[in-house]
Formats: structure tokens, sequence, C-alpha cells
């Protein structure tokens, strides 16, 4: 099942150029796919408060091939692959400007038992609900290519986390890791990017903060962010940023 969903483009949305921000098409794809979950009667908050489960996101990998503009109108198809481990499954997406297939993007979900704190197998009828289709994938099918982190770094950022990060899950919200990366990220290659590849490992929880260290790696800006004590230095990895 393709599900598809339109968006209409806050102010916010948008850079100094009227270009749609890649936070803004991160947050499309992650709205698309909890309104799919609300389709196939998957509520992310619902289930999460009633039966302590929740889908938690490991990777994504997004590309753009030209950014919107402010003013077009934007729709987002969005599919779920099926089972691609006993415990998880990935989501795909297309997001279109006016007709146009401007950015394609993958994701890894795996299911979590909140309460005891480790993966659980997936129910297969839970994902028939989803409407997979296993033979549509993104980017040639390929997969996902770990991001490699440097030994040394150029530079360090600390992040002080902020209330408004958390999410229902009482941890820093995903798409605030990205918020975090873009701060450490020198000027210019924060405007430059056009492809983005997340990958999630730890947690930020309440009572950490966090530092993020910038590196160029091979042509391609890395960042790594660290869950940090009161002292500032970095601890557990909890999440490394490639853009390029």
């Amino acid at each position: 099942m393709i599900f598809s969903t339109d968006f209409s483009p806050l102010l916010e949305d948008f850079d100094k150029s009227e270009r749609l921000t890649m936070a803004a098409i991160l947050k499309y794809f992650e709205n698309a796919g909890s309104r799919h979950s609300d389709a196939a009667g998957d509520s992310a908050i619902k289930v999460s408060e009633t039966l302590g489960v929740a889908w938690v996101l490991t990777d994504w990998k997004v590309c753009v091939k030209e950014f919107p503009r402010y003013g077009q109108k934007i729709k987002v198809e969005t599919w779920s692959e099926g089972l691609v481990s006993p415990f998880g499954t990935s989501r795909n997406y297309y997001l279109y400007a006016d007709g146009n297939l401007a950015v394609e993007g993958t994701s890894k979900w795996v299911r979590f038992d909140i309460r005891a704190g480790r993966p659980i197998k997936v129910e297969a009828d839970l994902l028939d609900r989803y409407g997979p289709e296993p033979g549509k994938k993104v980017f040639g099918g390929e997969k996902l290519a770990k991001i490699s982190l440097p030994e040394a770094f150029e530079a360090e950022t600390k992040i002080q986390l902020r209330r408004s990060d958390f999410d229902f899950n009482n941890h820093v919200h995903n798409l605030n890791y990205y918020d975090f990366a873009l701060e450490a990220l020198p000027a210019k290659a924060a405007a430059a990017f056009k492809n983005a590849r997340i990958s999630y490992k730890t947690a930020l929880k309440e009572g950490d903060n966090a530092v993020a260290k910038y590196a160029a790696v091979d042509g391609k800006s890395v960042v790594a962010i660290y869950a940090a004590g009161t002292d500032g230095e970095a601890g557990a990895l909890a999440c490394a940023v490639e853009v390029w």
C-alpha cells in the first residue's frame, strides 16, 4: 500500500532562498509515516501508552534532487517494505513538489518494548495492516552504508538540552539530533549539502547534556553527537550524522 498525504508548508519550513529545509523534509517524512500508522490502527502515542510498545527509528537516508520552493504544493508518498529482520522494517518515501519528484528517502525501524527496554519481534498481522510493498525500493535497493567516524575531530559544540527537545517517550526527539548536528557544521558546509544520512545509537534522556563533534571526511561532513556529563566530557555515542 502506497500511503499518500499532502502538506501545507509553513513559513518556518523555508530558508532565506525560499527553499524547503532538510529539517522540514525530515519532519514531513516522519509525519507521513505517523499518518500511515494511524490509518493502520497503530497510533504511536496510543500504543506507547497502552501497550508500552513503540517503533524506534534507527536510520535515515535522504537525497534531494531539487529543493521544493516556497509556494509549491507538497505531497509525500510512503510505504513499508515489510520485514527486513524479525524485529524491524524499512519505510521508504517520495516527496513531490507540484507533482515532480523532488526528494527520495528511506528509514529503518525496530519494534521495541519500552518497559522491558529491548527489541521485540514484529507481529505479522501488524505489518499486514500496513500493506507492505517489498518490491518497491529507493536508491536501487542498496543497503545503508555505515557512517565512518574519524579518529580525530576538527571542532566540537556543546549542546544544552531543553525540555522542548524531549518527546512523549521522554527521549530527545529523533529530528532534534539533526538540529544539533546543524549547529556543529561550519557555515559553508551547512549551506551546501543536499543529502543526509543519520544513524541513531543511544537515546539522550533527561539529565543528559550533549556534545557534537565535527570533521570533514572524504568530501562529506560528519558530526558525532555524544551524551555528556556535567563536566562536558563526551560519553556514549548518541547519533552520527553525515551530509554531502
